[in-house]
């Protein structure tokens, strides 16, 4: 079966016993409480021909949702991605996940500079880590603008930076033993995303796990449950 619809309603359980694949050339925003991938698989795209349009996958539910017996013994809770066979997702690989800033990036700045000629976009979400003894001194933005030419990354003004991350034009290795200690900016962006509904502080869970059934006829049937992931954004999820 091919998922061919641009924006679901949010199904209340969806059981996949078959392949159900996502089409290719368009984007696709897929809703749901419980996804069970029992005796089928779920596929986005290919290790050999990734998935290059937009996908995301919503989870829904909050700490009182009902929880759900999926088959026999599979209890998943609620807000949750059961696995017990297949699963593959496989976005589209990007360049220059990693930077470092060539100046310093001020506290409550609208841009800084990182390498030039590095595949950035407007609306990429981007990590600027810690350069600080505070490991919770990072700072995360969505870019407004990229300048190949300069390097120069603006973010909208509502993504100002909250700490300070020092940069230099040049790496410090020769000074500290091979060590950059220029603050490093990293690539968030996936354009496959399984998303957790922001509500209540309840976040969406993936399991992946093994299952034994019996037939109606006696007959015991092992499911051994394997996922595969890469460049697949996960938000909100555990």
């Amino acid at each position: 079966m091919t998922m061919d619809v641009a924006d679901t309603p949010i199904f209340r359980l969806v059981r996949v016993n078959g392949i159900l694949n996502f089409k290719r050339g368009m984007n696709i925003t897929f809703r749901a409480k419980h996804i069970f991938v029992r005796a089928g698989e779920l596929h986005v795209g290919s290790k050999e021909d990734p998935f290059v349009d937009n996908c995301n996958i919503i989870l829904y539910g909050d700490r009182n949702s009902m929880a759900m017996v999926y088959d026999n013994a599979v209890e998943g809770g609620n807000k949750v991605i059961a696995n017990v066979n297949v699963v593959k997702m496989y976005g589209k690989a990007r360049n220059h996940t990693m930077s470092r800033l060539h100046l310093p990036a001020l506290k409550g700045a609208t841009s800084f500079n990182v390498d030039k000629d590095l595949d950035i976009v407007p609306g990429d979400r981007l990590a600027l880590l810690t350069t600080a003894y505070a490991n919770y001194a990072s700072d995360d933005v969505i870019v407004e603008t990229y300048d190949a030419a300069t390097g120069v990354v603006t973010v909208h003004q509502n993504h100002t930076l909250n700490f300070y991350h020092w940069g230099a034009q040049k790496s410090t290795g020769d000074k500290f033993g091979g060590v950059d200690m220029r603050g490093e900016v990293i690539m968030l962006t996936r354009n496959i995303k399984i998303l957790g509904e922001d509500i209540d502080s309840w976040g969406g869970q993936i399991v992946t796990g093994d299952n034994a059934e019996i037939s109606s006829s006696g007959e015991i049937k092992e499911r051994i449950g394997s996922i595969y992931l890469d460049w697949v954004e996960m938000h909100n999820m555990s």
